[in-house]
């Protein structure tokens, strides 16, 4: 229509004309079509997939804390100095067991800290992010091992008691009889202590103990998921790594006294059972904290084409920076036509705008440039040689 209100009338000659062919030229010139792109092969998407390689790290650091603690673990000989220790009246104590906790919980949260930015290939963000998960993992882990203890002893209080209800009268038995034949101190504590260790629970007081363990470990699992969170100031990456360190807690720490009564391979030194025990419980807390995240996801990049294809990048933040600089949320490396600082995702209200940056290439959605525009769910979004999909779930 004109101005006049007057429908405007193309004749042929027009539609035809040198001008309309070559604005149609120069628009089809701007398009940047998407071409197929082949789906990635199940390894890679695997691998690529947040609760993998959060579970990998994560049993990774709790192995390497187990390297760490176990040359001062001896499980017999503590129980000697413990038993030699009531004997003569004193309290024996052992640091390396208050260290057990937050040492497991500061190198899982490392590990676990560190895995988004080394898979992303941005090795700034996995050592500030490594270094505060390891940090807050520690420190948590510290604070959180009261309350835990608190439980793991009450419940495996109980769970002796109703395995071995006559127990410290043998006990007291046999002292009294070795002290009787003149025996050392030594002698009957050691007596005491292979007792000790060699005492197995079944029934309903072993999945008491196991109730205590799990419980223990949900608490101090919250230390080792929330680092990342917190070196990112990202509230909801701190609630998915709170309920995913608990679960994973929680599953770990069931599964480990079946572990230890299966792989136990000696009395005196139980270091197979539990290296393999803690690794498990690590495995489980990364995994949890994968499986959170994906569940909560409401928005996502996904990478179709370029160095990281098949990685999901989970929108989290109000605005989200895509570009080639380390200090993007969103890192597109090996990209030479992608500037630093190349286009903003904001979240308006849950529905999600793309704005390029004024770049000299652009930045495209299924082929065509766009300067600001809402994206739906399927999206294509081209950059350099770079092609993500964008998703959005959909809420009731």
């Amino acid at each position: 229509m004109t101005d006049s209100g007057s429908p405007l009338r193309i004749d042929r000659g027009e539609l035809f004309s040198p001008q309309v062919e070559d604005y149609l030229e120069s628009q089809a010139a701007l398009r940047r079509d998407v071409e197929d792109v082949e789906p990635q092969p199940l390894i890679w998407r695997v691998l690529f997939s947040s609760w993998f390689y959060l579970a990998v790290a994560s049993g990774l650091g709790a192995l390497v804390a187990c390297v760490v603690l176990e040359p001062s673990f001896n499980d017999r000989e503590m129980a000697v100095e413990e038993v030699l220790g009531a004997l003569q009246g004193e309290d024996v104590f052992h640091p390396i067991q208050l260290l057990m906790f937050p040492t497991v919980t500061a190198f899982a949260g490392l590990f676990v800290g560190a895995a988004e930015g080394l898979m992303c290939r941005n090795l700034g963000r996995a050592a500030w992010c490594g270094l505060v998960g390891g940090a807050i993992g520690f420190v948590a882990g510290c604070v959180l091992e009261l309350p835990a203890g608190m439980i793991y002893n009450l419940l495996t209080t109980l769970a002796g008691e109703a395995a071995f209800p006559h127990l410290d009268a043998e006990i007291t038995r046999l002292v009294l009889a070795m002290q009787a034949e003149g025996r050392g101190n030594r002698e009957i504590a050691e007596a005491v202590a292979d007792i000790q260790v060699r005492l197995e629970m079944t029934g309903f007081p072993l999945l008491l103990q196991m109730i205590g363990r799990s419980l223990a470990w949900a608490i101090v699992g919250i230390a080792a998921g929330i680092g990342q969170g917190i070196a990112l100031k990202q509230r909801k990456v701190i609630v998915n790594g709170l309920v995913g360190g608990l679960l994973g807690g929680l599953a770990g720490g069931l599964l480990f006294d079946p572990l230890a009564m299966f792989l136990r391979n000696d009395v005196n030194d139980a270091w197979l059972s539990r290296s393999v025990g803690f690794t498990v419980i690590g495995v489980l807390v990364g995994l949890f904290i994968g499986l959170v995240e994906t569940w909560t996801k409401t928005a996502w990049l996904l990478m179709r084409k370029g160095p990281l294809a098949g990685k999901q990048f989970v929108i989290y933040r109000e605005t989200t920076v895509l570009g080639s600089s380390p200090r993007a949320e969103i890192y597109l490396f090996k990209d030479d036509a992608i500037e630093p600082r190349h286009a903003l995702i904001r979240n308006r209200g849950g529905r999600f705008e793309i704005e390029d940056l004024d770049t000299p290439d652009g930045t495209y959605v299924n082929g065509s440039p766009v300067h600001r525009q809402f994206l739906h769910n399927g999206d294509q979004i081209v950059l350099g040689r770079t092609v993500l999909e964008f998703s959005l779930r959909e809420t009731d």
